[in-house]
Protein backbone atom coordinates (compact mmCIF):
# COMPACT_ATOMS: atom_id res chain seq x y z
CA UNK A 1 0.00 0.00 0.00
CA UNK A 2 1.45 3.36 -1.08
CA UNK A 3 0.97 6.52 1.00
CA UNK A 4 0.07 9.66 -0.91
CA UNK A 5 0.40 12.90 1.11
CA UNK A 6 -2.03 15.68 0.19
CA UNK A 7 -2.39 19.19 1.56
CA UNK A 8 -5.85 18.63 3.06
CA UNK A 9 -5.49 15.11 4.45
CA UNK A 10 -3.28 12.15 3.88
CA UNK A 11 -4.75 9.59 1.56
CA UNK A 12 -3.82 6.00 0.79
CA UNK A 13 -3.75 3.87 -2.32
CA UNK A 14 -3.77 0.09 -2.67
CA UNK A 15 -1.80 -1.47 -5.46
CA UNK A 16 -3.64 -3.77 -7.90
CA UNK A 17 -3.35 -7.53 -7.66
CA UNK A 18 -0.56 -8.98 -9.76
CA UNK A 19 -2.30 -10.22 -12.92
CA UNK A 20 0.84 -10.94 -14.94
CA UNK A 21 1.56 -14.54 -15.85
CA UNK A 22 3.73 -16.81 -17.89
CA UNK A 23 2.57 -15.75 -21.33
CA UNK A 24 0.61 -12.63 -22.37
CA UNK A 25 -0.77 -12.23 -18.88
CA UNK A 26 -2.00 -15.82 -18.63
CA UNK A 27 -1.27 -17.50 -15.33
CA UNK A 28 0.13 -21.02 -14.82
CA UNK A 29 -3.27 -22.85 -14.76
CA UNK A 30 -4.42 -21.20 -18.00
CA UNK A 31 -1.10 -21.89 -19.74
CA UNK A 32 -1.10 -25.53 -18.60
CA UNK A 33 -4.70 -25.98 -19.75
CA UNK A 34 -3.90 -24.54 -23.19
CA UNK A 35 -0.75 -26.65 -23.47
CA UNK A 36 -2.57 -29.85 -22.60
CA UNK A 37 -5.39 -28.96 -25.00
CA UNK A 38 -2.98 -28.32 -27.88
CA UNK A 39 -1.12 -31.58 -27.23
CA UNK A 40 -4.36 -33.59 -27.11
CA UNK A 41 -5.68 -31.74 -30.14
CA UNK A 42 -2.51 -32.54 -32.10
CA UNK A 43 -2.68 -36.20 -31.09
CA UNK A 44 -6.33 -36.38 -32.13
CA UNK A 45 -5.57 -34.73 -35.47
CA UNK A 46 -2.78 -37.21 -36.29
CA UNK A 47 -4.90 -40.16 -35.19
CA UNK A 48 -8.05 -39.22 -37.17
CA UNK A 49 -6.43 -37.12 -39.93
CA UNK A 50 -9.22 -34.60 -39.43
CA UNK A 51 -9.28 -31.08 -38.04
CA UNK A 52 -12.69 -31.74 -36.48
CA UNK A 53 -11.15 -34.30 -34.14
CA UNK A 54 -8.89 -31.64 -32.66
CA UNK A 55 -11.69 -29.16 -32.01
CA UNK A 56 -13.14 -30.67 -28.76
CA UNK A 57 -9.88 -30.81 -26.73
CA UNK A 58 -8.66 -27.43 -27.96
CA UNK A 59 -12.08 -25.84 -27.41
CA UNK A 60 -12.36 -27.29 -23.90
CA UNK A 61 -8.86 -26.04 -23.04
CA UNK A 62 -9.71 -22.55 -24.33
CA UNK A 63 -12.92 -22.58 -22.29
CA UNK A 64 -11.02 -23.50 -19.12
CA UNK A 65 -8.33 -20.87 -19.79
CA UNK A 66 -10.53 -17.93 -20.81
CA UNK A 67 -14.05 -18.75 -19.56
CA UNK A 68 -15.53 -17.20 -16.43
CA UNK A 69 -18.36 -18.08 -14.09
CA UNK A 70 -19.72 -16.08 -11.16
CA UNK A 71 -16.86 -13.57 -11.32
CA UNK A 72 -14.13 -16.24 -11.37
CA UNK A 73 -12.09 -17.83 -14.14
CA UNK A 74 -13.13 -21.42 -14.72
CA UNK A 75 -9.71 -22.77 -13.79
CA UNK A 76 -10.06 -21.04 -10.38
CA UNK A 77 -13.01 -23.35 -9.63
CA UNK A 78 -10.88 -26.49 -9.94
CA UNK A 79 -9.49 -26.42 -6.40
CA UNK A 80 -12.80 -25.63 -4.62
CA UNK A 81 -14.62 -28.31 -6.62
CA UNK A 82 -11.90 -30.86 -5.97
CA UNK A 83 -11.82 -30.04 -2.25
CA UNK A 84 -15.60 -30.23 -2.06
CA UNK A 85 -15.56 -33.64 -3.78
CA UNK A 86 -12.91 -34.90 -1.35
CA UNK A 87 -14.92 -33.63 1.62
CA UNK A 88 -18.06 -35.40 0.40
CA UNK A 89 -16.14 -38.58 -0.42
CA UNK A 90 -14.69 -38.71 3.09
CA UNK A 91 -18.19 -38.20 4.58
CA UNK A 92 -16.80 -35.18 6.48
CA UNK A 93 -19.31 -32.58 5.28
CA UNK A 94 -21.58 -33.48 8.19
CA UNK A 95 -19.59 -33.82 11.39
CA UNK A 96 -20.77 -34.43 14.95
CA UNK A 97 -18.60 -34.65 18.03
CA UNK A 98 -18.51 -37.64 20.28
CA UNK A 99 -19.81 -36.46 23.62
CA UNK A 100 -17.60 -37.87 26.42
CA UNK A 101 -19.37 -40.10 28.89
CA UNK A 102 -19.33 -39.56 32.63
CA UNK A 103 -16.00 -40.47 34.13
CA UNK A 104 -14.11 -40.39 30.82
CA UNK A 105 -11.19 -38.10 30.07
CA UNK A 106 -12.53 -34.96 28.33
CA UNK A 107 -9.08 -33.76 27.22
CA UNK A 108 -9.30 -35.57 23.91
CA UNK A 109 -12.34 -33.70 22.64
CA UNK A 110 -13.27 -34.09 18.99
CA UNK A 111 -12.58 -31.33 16.50
CA UNK A 112 -14.29 -30.69 13.16
CA UNK A 113 -12.20 -31.22 10.00
CA UNK A 114 -11.48 -27.47 9.66
CA UNK A 115 -9.90 -27.41 13.15
CA UNK A 116 -8.12 -30.76 13.20
CA UNK A 117 -4.62 -30.57 14.65
CA UNK A 118 -5.25 -27.63 17.01
CA UNK A 119 -4.56 -27.89 20.73
CA UNK A 120 -5.29 -25.27 23.41
CA UNK A 121 -2.77 -25.08 26.25
CA UNK A 122 -2.29 -22.84 29.26
CA UNK A 123 1.17 -21.37 29.79
CA UNK A 124 2.03 -20.00 33.23
CA UNK A 125 4.63 -17.30 33.74
CA UNK A 126 8.12 -18.35 34.69
CA UNK A 127 9.64 -17.12 37.94
CA UNK A 128 11.72 -13.97 37.53
CA UNK A 129 10.69 -13.41 33.91
CA UNK A 130 8.38 -10.62 32.75
CA UNK A 131 6.02 -13.00 31.01
CA UNK A 132 2.23 -12.86 30.88
CA UNK A 133 0.61 -15.41 33.19
CA UNK A 134 -2.16 -17.77 32.30
CA UNK A 135 -1.74 -17.31 28.56
CA UNK A 136 -3.80 -19.47 26.23
CA UNK A 137 -1.56 -20.81 23.46
CA UNK A 138 -2.99 -22.59 20.41
CA UNK A 139 -0.61 -25.23 19.05
CA UNK A 140 -1.06 -26.38 15.45
CA UNK A 141 0.73 -29.71 15.22
CA UNK A 142 0.12 -30.12 11.50
CA UNK A 143 1.66 -26.78 10.49
CA UNK A 144 4.19 -26.40 13.34
CA UNK A 145 2.63 -23.12 14.53
CA UNK A 146 2.01 -21.53 17.93
CA UNK A 147 -0.49 -18.67 18.37
CA UNK A 148 -1.67 -16.38 21.15
CA UNK A 149 -4.23 -13.56 21.13
CA UNK A 150 -4.46 -10.01 22.49
CA UNK A 151 -7.63 -7.96 23.00
CA UNK A 152 -7.01 -4.38 21.80
CA UNK A 153 -9.08 -1.25 22.42
CA UNK A 154 -8.84 2.05 20.59
CA UNK A 155 -10.54 5.41 20.60
CA UNK A 156 -13.33 6.62 18.34
CA UNK A 157 -11.13 6.55 15.23
CA UNK A 158 -13.85 7.73 12.86
CA UNK A 159 -14.42 10.84 15.03
CA UNK A 160 -10.77 11.94 15.07
CA UNK A 161 -9.34 14.71 12.95
CA UNK A 162 -7.46 13.69 9.80
CA UNK A 163 -4.08 14.53 11.33
CA UNK A 164 -4.84 12.43 14.41
CA UNK A 165 -6.02 9.54 12.24
CA UNK A 166 -2.76 9.69 10.31
CA UNK A 167 -0.84 9.63 13.59
CA UNK A 168 -2.73 6.54 14.78
CA UNK A 169 -2.15 4.77 11.46
CA UNK A 170 1.55 5.62 11.62
CA UNK A 171 1.70 4.11 15.09
CA UNK A 172 -0.07 0.97 13.90
CA UNK A 173 2.31 0.70 10.95
CA UNK A 174 5.33 1.09 13.23
CA UNK A 175 3.98 -1.60 15.57
CA UNK A 176 3.44 -4.02 12.68
CA UNK A 177 6.76 -3.11 11.07
CA UNK A 178 8.60 -4.57 14.06
CA UNK A 179 7.80 -8.04 12.75
CA UNK A 180 9.43 -7.39 9.34
CA UNK A 181 12.99 -8.41 10.09
CA UNK A 182 15.38 -11.02 8.82
CA UNK A 183 14.99 -14.49 10.33
CA UNK A 184 11.98 -13.41 12.38
CA UNK A 185 9.96 -16.08 14.14
CA UNK A 186 6.57 -14.46 13.49
CA UNK A 187 5.01 -15.84 10.35
CA UNK A 188 1.55 -14.29 10.61
CA UNK A 189 -0.32 -11.51 12.43
CA UNK A 190 -4.09 -11.35 12.01
CA UNK A 191 -6.67 -9.00 13.45
CA UNK A 192 -10.37 -9.75 13.56
CA UNK A 193 -13.17 -7.32 14.40
CA UNK A 194 -16.39 -9.00 15.54
CA UNK A 195 -19.65 -7.09 15.85
CA UNK A 196 -23.05 -8.25 17.13
CA UNK A 197 -26.22 -6.59 18.46
CA UNK A 198 -25.85 -5.76 22.14
CA UNK A 199 -28.33 -5.17 24.91
CA UNK A 200 -28.63 -1.81 26.70
CA UNK A 201 -30.28 -3.25 29.80
CA UNK A 202 -27.18 -2.82 31.93
CA UNK A 203 -26.73 0.81 30.87
CA UNK A 204 -30.38 1.65 31.47
CA UNK A 205 -30.32 -0.02 34.89
CA UNK A 206 -27.19 1.95 35.77
CA UNK A 207 -28.84 5.26 34.78
CA UNK A 208 -31.96 4.48 36.80
CA UNK A 209 -29.93 3.45 39.84
CA UNK A 210 -27.87 6.64 39.71
CA UNK A 211 -30.93 8.86 39.57
CA UNK A 212 -32.96 6.86 42.07
CA UNK A 213 -36.37 8.36 42.72
CA UNK A 214 -35.37 11.70 41.22
CA UNK A 215 -36.95 11.30 37.79
CA UNK A 216 -37.47 14.39 35.64
CA UNK A 217 -38.45 15.16 32.07
CA UNK A 218 -34.81 15.24 30.86
CA UNK A 219 -34.16 11.76 32.24
CA UNK A 220 -37.34 10.38 30.70
CA UNK A 221 -36.42 11.89 27.33
CA UNK A 222 -32.95 10.37 27.54
CA UNK A 223 -34.31 6.92 28.43
CA UNK A 224 -36.77 7.15 25.55
CA UNK A 225 -33.99 8.16 23.13
CA UNK A 226 -31.76 5.30 24.26
CA UNK A 227 -34.68 2.89 23.99
CA UNK A 228 -35.28 3.88 20.38
CA UNK A 229 -31.56 3.50 19.58
CA UNK A 230 -31.46 0.05 21.15
CA UNK A 231 -31.88 -1.91 17.89
CA UNK A 232 -28.89 -0.02 16.42
CA UNK A 233 -26.57 -0.76 19.35
CA UNK A 234 -23.69 -3.09 18.55
CA UNK A 235 -20.86 -4.51 20.60
CA UNK A 236 -17.46 -4.57 18.90
CA UNK A 237 -14.46 -6.67 19.83
CA UNK A 238 -11.02 -6.50 18.22
CA UNK A 239 -8.55 -9.34 18.68
CA UNK A 240 -5.00 -9.62 17.33
CA UNK A 241 -3.47 -13.08 16.97
CA UNK A 242 0.31 -13.48 16.70
CA UNK A 243 1.55 -16.72 15.16
CA UNK A 244 5.09 -18.09 15.44
CA UNK A 245 6.54 -20.78 13.19
CA UNK A 246 8.32 -23.40 15.26
CA UNK A 247 10.70 -24.16 12.40
CA UNK A 248 12.01 -20.57 12.38
CA UNK A 249 13.05 -20.54 16.03
CA UNK A 250 16.66 -21.15 16.93
CA UNK A 251 17.65 -20.99 20.59
CA UNK A 252 20.48 -22.43 22.65
CA UNK A 253 18.85 -21.54 25.97
CA UNK A 254 15.68 -23.60 25.64
CA UNK A 255 15.97 -27.36 26.20
CA UNK A 256 13.89 -28.27 23.15
CA UNK A 257 12.28 -26.74 20.08
CA UNK A 258 8.82 -26.49 21.69
CA UNK A 259 10.15 -24.51 24.65
CA UNK A 260 12.14 -22.25 22.33
CA UNK A 261 9.09 -21.55 20.17
CA UNK A 262 7.00 -20.80 23.27
CA UNK A 263 9.65 -18.40 24.59
CA UNK A 264 9.77 -16.67 21.20
CA UNK A 265 5.97 -16.30 21.10
CA UNK A 266 5.76 -14.81 24.60
CA UNK A 267 8.61 -12.43 23.86
CA UNK A 268 6.99 -11.28 20.61
CA UNK A 269 3.73 -10.68 22.49
CA UNK A 270 5.52 -8.56 25.07
CA UNK A 271 7.29 -6.46 22.45
CA UNK A 272 4.17 -6.06 20.33
CA UNK A 273 2.15 -4.97 23.37
CA UNK A 274 4.76 -2.32 24.14
CA UNK A 275 4.70 -1.00 20.58
CA UNK A 276 0.90 -0.84 20.53
CA UNK A 277 0.79 1.02 23.83
CA UNK A 278 3.32 3.51 22.52
CA UNK A 279 1.01 4.06 19.55
CA UNK A 280 -1.86 4.92 21.90
CA UNK A 281 -3.79 1.64 21.93
CA UNK A 282 -5.14 -0.03 25.07
CA UNK A 283 -3.98 -3.64 25.21
CA UNK A 284 -5.28 -6.25 27.62
CA UNK A 285 -3.08 -9.14 28.77
CA UNK A 286 -3.04 -12.14 26.42
CA UNK A 287 -6.26 -14.13 26.57
CA UNK A 288 -6.32 -16.95 29.06
CA UNK A 289 -7.54 -20.38 27.89
CA UNK A 290 -11.02 -19.79 29.31
CA UNK A 291 -11.30 -16.39 27.62
CA UNK A 292 -10.09 -17.79 24.32
CA UNK A 293 -12.53 -20.68 24.61
CA UNK A 294 -15.37 -18.23 25.27
CA UNK A 295 -14.46 -16.19 22.17
CA UNK A 296 -14.45 -19.30 19.99
CA UNK A 297 -17.80 -20.41 21.41
CA UNK A 298 -19.47 -17.02 20.87
CA UNK A 299 -18.16 -16.57 17.35
CA UNK A 300 -19.05 -20.12 16.39
CA UNK A 301 -22.60 -19.88 17.72
CA UNK A 302 -23.71 -16.49 19.12
CA UNK A 303 -26.98 -18.07 20.27
CA UNK A 304 -25.02 -19.62 23.15
CA UNK A 305 -25.14 -16.14 24.75
CA UNK A 306 -28.73 -14.79 24.48
CA UNK A 307 -27.67 -11.51 26.09
CA UNK A 308 -24.21 -10.43 25.06
CA UNK A 309 -22.15 -9.48 28.09
CA UNK A 310 -20.55 -6.05 27.79
CA UNK A 311 -18.97 -5.59 31.20
CA UNK A 312 -15.57 -7.11 31.89
CA UNK A 313 -16.68 -8.77 35.12
CA UNK A 314 -19.48 -10.53 33.22
CA UNK A 315 -17.02 -11.66 30.55
CA UNK A 316 -14.63 -12.97 33.18
CA UNK A 317 -17.48 -14.84 34.87
CA UNK A 318 -18.49 -16.50 31.60
CA UNK A 319 -14.86 -17.34 30.81
CA UNK A 320 -14.61 -19.33 34.04
CA UNK A 321 -17.59 -21.44 32.94
CA UNK A 322 -16.16 -22.30 29.50
CA UNK A 323 -13.21 -24.67 29.83
CA UNK A 324 -10.70 -25.48 27.06
CA UNK A 325 -11.96 -29.04 26.52
CA UNK A 326 -15.43 -27.87 25.44
CA UNK A 327 -14.26 -25.04 23.18
CA UNK A 328 -15.03 -26.69 19.85
CA UNK A 329 -18.56 -26.93 18.42
CA UNK A 330 -20.58 -30.12 18.70
CA UNK A 331 -21.86 -30.23 15.11
CA UNK A 332 -20.67 -28.79 11.78
CA UNK A 333 -22.60 -29.20 8.54
CA UNK A 334 -20.76 -27.84 5.48
CA UNK A 335 -22.77 -27.10 2.37
CA UNK A 336 -21.75 -25.42 -0.86
CA UNK A 337 -23.26 -22.04 0.07
CA UNK A 338 -22.64 -21.87 3.83
CA UNK A 339 -21.54 -23.78 6.91
CA UNK A 340 -23.81 -24.61 9.87
CA UNK A 341 -21.94 -24.56 13.22
CA UNK A 342 -24.21 -25.78 16.01
CA UNK A 343 -27.21 -23.44 15.51
CA UNK A 344 -25.54 -20.63 13.55
CA UNK A 345 -25.14 -20.31 9.77
CA UNK A 346 -21.98 -18.68 8.41
CA UNK A 347 -21.23 -17.44 4.89
CA UNK A 348 -17.68 -16.36 4.20
CA UNK A 349 -16.26 -13.99 1.62
CA UNK A 350 -12.77 -13.26 0.38
CA UNK A 351 -11.90 -9.61 -0.27
CA UNK A 352 -10.82 -10.02 -3.89
CA UNK A 353 -10.29 -6.33 -4.67
CA UNK A 354 -9.27 -3.45 -2.43
CA UNK A 355 -9.98 0.23 -3.23
CA UNK A 356 -8.47 1.28 -6.55
CA UNK A 357 -8.85 5.00 -5.86
CA UNK A 358 -7.11 7.03 -3.19
CA UNK A 359 -8.97 6.77 0.11
CA UNK A 360 -8.81 8.61 3.46
CA UNK A 361 -7.62 7.00 6.65
CA UNK A 362 -11.14 6.10 7.82
CA UNK A 363 -12.25 4.50 4.56
CA UNK A 364 -13.04 1.17 6.26
CA UNK A 365 -15.66 2.79 8.52
CA UNK A 366 -18.42 2.12 5.97
CA UNK A 367 -17.85 -1.59 6.50
CA UNK A 368 -16.94 -1.76 10.19
CA UNK A 369 -19.75 0.54 11.36
CA UNK A 370 -22.50 -0.89 9.17
CA UNK A 371 -25.34 -2.20 11.42
CA UNK A 372 -26.21 -5.27 9.39
CA UNK A 373 -26.24 -8.11 11.90
CA UNK A 374 -23.47 -10.36 13.19
CA UNK A 375 -20.26 -10.34 11.20
CA UNK A 376 -16.49 -10.81 11.51
CA UNK A 377 -13.91 -8.89 9.49
CA UNK A 378 -10.50 -10.56 9.44
CA UNK A 379 -7.27 -9.31 7.87
CA UNK A 380 -4.22 -11.57 7.88
CA UNK A 381 -0.77 -10.00 7.57
CA UNK A 382 2.40 -11.85 6.63
CA UNK A 383 5.61 -9.97 7.55
CA UNK A 384 8.09 -9.88 4.68
CA UNK A 385 11.83 -9.62 5.44
CA UNK A 386 13.61 -6.75 3.64
CA UNK A 387 15.78 -9.05 1.54
CA UNK A 388 12.74 -10.99 0.37
CA UNK A 389 10.94 -7.73 -0.47
CA UNK A 390 13.84 -6.61 -2.66
CA UNK A 391 13.95 -9.93 -4.49
CA UNK A 392 10.19 -9.86 -5.04
CA UNK A 393 10.33 -6.34 -6.49
CA UNK A 394 13.15 -7.31 -8.87
CA UNK A 395 11.29 -10.43 -9.95
CA UNK A 396 7.99 -8.62 -10.56
CA UNK A 397 9.66 -5.74 -12.39
CA UNK A 398 11.47 -8.19 -14.68
CA UNK A 399 8.31 -10.17 -15.31
CA UNK A 400 6.25 -7.08 -16.13
CA UNK A 401 8.94 -5.82 -18.50
CA UNK A 402 9.20 -9.14 -20.32
CA UNK A 403 5.41 -9.41 -20.52
CA UNK A 404 5.23 -5.93 -22.06
CA UNK A 405 7.93 -6.79 -24.60
CA UNK A 406 6.07 -9.98 -25.52
CA UNK A 407 2.82 -8.08 -26.03
CA UNK A 408 4.48 -5.42 -28.19
CA UNK A 409 6.30 -8.01 -30.29
CA UNK A 410 3.12 -9.95 -30.95
CA UNK A 411 1.05 -6.86 -31.67
CA UNK A 412 -1.06 -6.86 -28.50
CA UNK A 413 -2.02 -3.64 -26.76
CA UNK A 414 -0.39 -2.77 -23.44
CA UNK A 415 -3.29 -1.93 -21.14
CA UNK A 416 -3.51 0.79 -18.51
CA UNK A 417 -3.74 -1.91 -15.85
CA UNK A 418 -0.29 -3.10 -16.87
CA UNK A 419 1.09 0.43 -16.75
CA UNK A 420 -0.32 0.93 -13.28
CA UNK A 421 1.20 -2.34 -12.09
CA UNK A 422 4.60 -1.10 -13.29
CA UNK A 423 4.18 2.20 -11.45
CA UNK A 424 3.16 0.35 -8.26
CA UNK A 425 6.26 -1.84 -8.43
CA UNK A 426 8.39 1.30 -8.81
CA UNK A 427 6.64 2.89 -5.82
CA UNK A 428 7.21 -0.28 -3.76
CA UNK A 429 10.88 -0.25 -4.62
CA UNK A 430 11.14 3.43 -3.63
CA UNK A 431 9.56 2.74 -0.24
CA UNK A 432 11.74 -0.32 0.39
CA UNK A 433 14.86 1.71 -0.39
CA UNK A 434 13.60 4.39 2.04
CA UNK A 435 13.40 1.72 4.79
CA UNK A 436 9.66 1.10 4.99
CA UNK A 437 8.66 -2.50 5.87
CA UNK A 438 6.35 -4.57 3.70
CA UNK A 439 3.53 -6.89 4.71
CA UNK A 440 1.46 -9.15 2.52
CA UNK A 441 -2.20 -9.28 3.48
CA UNK A 442 -5.51 -10.94 2.74
CA UNK A 443 -8.99 -10.08 4.00
CA UNK A 444 -12.08 -12.13 4.82
CA UNK A 445 -15.65 -11.37 5.89
CA UNK A 446 -17.88 -13.85 7.72
CA UNK A 447 -21.63 -13.15 7.94
CA UNK A 448 -23.59 -14.99 10.64
CA UNK A 449 -27.33 -15.61 10.90
CA UNK A 450 -29.71 -18.27 12.21
CA UNK A 451 -31.74 -19.14 9.10
CA UNK A 452 -31.02 -19.18 5.39
CA UNK A 453 -33.39 -16.34 4.51
CA UNK A 454 -31.78 -13.97 7.02
CA UNK A 455 -28.33 -15.11 5.90
CA UNK A 456 -29.11 -14.28 2.25
CA UNK A 457 -30.48 -10.86 3.18
CA UNK A 458 -27.62 -9.93 5.48
CA UNK A 459 -24.99 -11.20 3.04
CA UNK A 460 -26.48 -8.97 0.35
CA UNK A 461 -26.37 -5.98 2.70
CA UNK A 462 -22.74 -6.60 3.55
CA UNK A 463 -21.80 -6.94 -0.11
CA UNK A 464 -23.35 -3.52 -0.76
CA UNK A 465 -21.61 -2.00 2.28
CA UNK A 466 -18.30 -3.41 1.09
CA UNK A 467 -18.86 -2.03 -2.42
CA UNK A 468 -19.42 1.44 -0.95
CA UNK A 469 -15.96 1.19 0.60
CA UNK A 470 -14.38 0.09 -2.68
CA UNK A 471 -14.16 -3.60 -1.78
CA UNK A 472 -15.15 -6.53 -3.98
CA UNK A 473 -16.29 -9.66 -2.15
CA UNK A 474 -16.29 -13.19 -3.51
CA UNK A 475 -18.14 -15.95 -1.72
CA UNK A 476 -15.85 -18.85 -0.84
CA UNK A 477 -18.34 -21.48 -1.99
CA UNK A 478 -17.32 -25.00 -1.06
CA UNK A 479 -14.77 -23.61 1.41
CA UNK A 480 -16.93 -21.81 3.97
CA UNK A 481 -15.80 -24.06 6.82
CA UNK A 482 -12.14 -23.29 6.12
CA UNK A 483 -12.79 -19.53 5.88
CA UNK A 484 -14.90 -19.65 9.04
CA UNK A 485 -11.91 -21.09 10.91
CA UNK A 486 -9.81 -18.14 9.68
CA UNK A 487 -12.16 -15.76 11.52
CA UNK A 488 -11.43 -17.45 14.84
CA UNK A 489 -8.37 -16.40 16.89
CA UNK A 490 -6.65 -19.72 16.30
CA UNK A 491 -3.95 -18.81 13.78
CA UNK A 492 -5.39 -20.86 10.91
CA UNK A 493 -5.89 -19.85 7.25
CA UNK A 494 -8.16 -21.26 4.47
CA UNK A 495 -5.21 -22.75 2.59
CA UNK A 496 -7.09 -25.54 0.83
CA UNK A 497 -8.10 -29.05 1.82
CA UNK A 498 -5.42 -31.61 2.32
CA UNK A 499 -2.56 -29.12 2.19
CA UNK A 500 0.13 -29.23 4.88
Amino acid sequence: MVTVPLTAARRYRFGPLDRSGWLLGLGPPACIALGVGLVLGGAAFHAAHSVLAAVPPVGLAALVAFGRYDGRALHEWIEPLWGWAVLRHQHAAQWMARVPLLGSDPSGADLPPCLVGLELHEVAGRAGAPRPTGTGVVVDRQRQLLSATLRVHGGAFALLEHEEQARVLDGWGAAMGGFCRERGAVTRVSWSEWAAPASLDEHLAFVRDQRGADRNAALEDYLELVGRAGPLTFAHETLITVTVDRRRVRSVRAPDADAAALDALLEELRRFTSRLEQAGFLVDPPLAPGELALVVRLRSDPSSAPRLATRRDRLAEQARVVSPHNTAPLAVDTTWRHVLVDQALHRCFWIAEWPRLEVPGDWLATLLLHPGGIRTVTVVHEPVPPSRSRRAVDREATRLASDEDERVRRGFRVRAQHRRAESEVLARETEIVAGYPELRFAGFLTVTAFDEHSLDEQAGEWEQAAAQGGLELRALDGQHDLAFAAGLPLGRLPDGRGRP
